[in-house]
């Protein structure tokens, strides 16, 4: 009797089915035989570029591991430095020197140098594009001055430099810029904001030496067609992280009517919308963004329960936040650089418009659009304390005590 074919077919591609998910090796080179690569260091040199590699070391990762004797000896990563004509032929140098095939499957960090910045970053961003492997989450910084000072920064909370900076992004800290936010950006003019990082001396008790180089946030650069142009100061990038609706957990100080003094909330909730209107030749972008505020301490007599009173300091933060936003547009008008991409919100409302205004945007954007910001903060809660915390005098009456 002869077997059906097409249920021959169907016998054998059943059979076959579980080959399917069997797993394997996805790459003919063995873990063993790869170094990966954490963070990305690029800076301008005198014939060229810079370019820096972070790297964990696997002889120092676990204690007892090959090559450690039972204890771990020195830093569990190593910088690796090269120069060349352009980031191509500086990592391949860097390749070269290493018994281990370079990957940057694990590369979560670049960080630029201020003066390869201000030349335009659009070669390191054709670096990445062109690299497979490269994760496309990675994070973007800028420092203000040298990126190899990086390098001397003491690790003292965490293990690896590059969670360090993956958590500011992570913690909210400040603007947070992925390689695919650039890579965006740049098919679209090249306009983009990304968060500035500062190195400065600081002591630290207990350390060997006791001044060392810190690590920390200042504010966020501003790139107009690739190139830095400007900087926001730590106010403004707070603005900015309102704006872009980044912003989260944030604490923010007003000053009370009452005495002048001190009130202190944690915004919580916050959220952005951005929304465009045409009317005639005028096109206004409205920003509106509403927050809820909990008091977190208060150095002021402010009568909290008073409903007047509250509206007052929810005015306080609202033209404090207004001012925030204020300044980091206001920044990046004078440096004609649309980062909050207000003209894909024109794109996306108005196409018909936007095939006209396109050609002269950055002229309208820098000097004749209406920006309008508007914040609503409500306070939501004052905890339990009705009145601050503080000493009271007790008097006793005379021969009494």
């Amino acid at each position: 009797m002869r077997a059906n074919p097409p249920l021959q077919k169907l016998i054998i591609f059943i059979a076959m089915l579980p080959l399917l998910l069997t797993t394997g090796c996805w790459s003919s080179v063995e873990l063993n035989n790869r170094s990966f690569a954490r963070m990305l260091l690029v800076d301008k040199a005198e014939s060229g570029v810079e370019l820096t590699l972070a790297f964990p070391l696997p002889n120092r990762l676990i204690p007892g591991q090959a090559g450690t004797g039972g204890t771990q000896t020195g830093k569990p990563y190593t910088y690796v430095t090269k120069t060349g004509q352009d980031i191509g032929e500086a990592y391949r140098s860097i390749q070269s020197d290493l018994s281990r095939k370079i990957t940057f499957g694990q590369t979560s960090v670049v960080v630029i140098g201020h003066e390869l910045a201000k030349e335009g970053i659009t070669p390191i961003l054709e670096f990445i594009a062109r690299e497979p492997r490269f994760h496309i989450n990675a994070d973007l910084f800028v420092t203000e001055g040298r990126v190899l000072d990086l390098t001397m920064v003491p690790i003292v909370f965490e293990r690896f430099p590059a969670d360090i900076l993956i958590s500011y992004g992570r913690e909210h800290v400040t603007v947070n810029t992925t390689t695919t936010d650039c890579l965006i950006t740049t098919y679209r003019g090249g306009d983009m904001i990304l968060p500035l990082l500062k190195i400065e001396a600081k002591n630290m008790p207990g350390e060997k030496p006791e001044v060392v180089q810190w690590l920390g946030t200042d504010g966020a650069a501003i790139f107009r067609e690739g190139k830095l142009q400007k900087k926001l100061s730590t106010d403004e990038m707070r603005g900015a992280l309102w704006i872009l609706g980044q912003l989260k957990d944030a604490e923010i100080s007003v000053r009370s009517s009452t005495d002048g003094k001190s009130v202190n909330y944690m915004i919580n909730k916050a959220r952005t919308q951005i929304k465009p209107s045409i009317s005639g030749d005028q096109v206004t972008i409205l920003i509106k963004t509403k927050a809820e505020a909990s008091l977190i301490s208060s150095d002021s007599n402010v009568n909290l329960q008073d409903p007047l009173q509250r509206k007052k300091l929810e005015r306080g933060i609202e033209l404090l936040v207004e001012e925030r936003m204020n300044g980091a547009i206001d920044k990046a008008r004078r440096a004609g650089a649309d980062v909050f991409s207000f003209g894909q919100y024109v794109d996306w409302h108005y196409p018909k418009e936007w095939n006209t205004l396109a050609t002269r945007w950055r002229e309208l954007y820098s000097r004749q659009i209406k920006i309008i910001t508007e914040a609503d903060i409500t306070i939501k809660r004052i905890g339990s304390v009705k009145e601050p915390t503080k000493i009271r005098k007790t008097s006793h009456p005379e021969g009494k005590k």
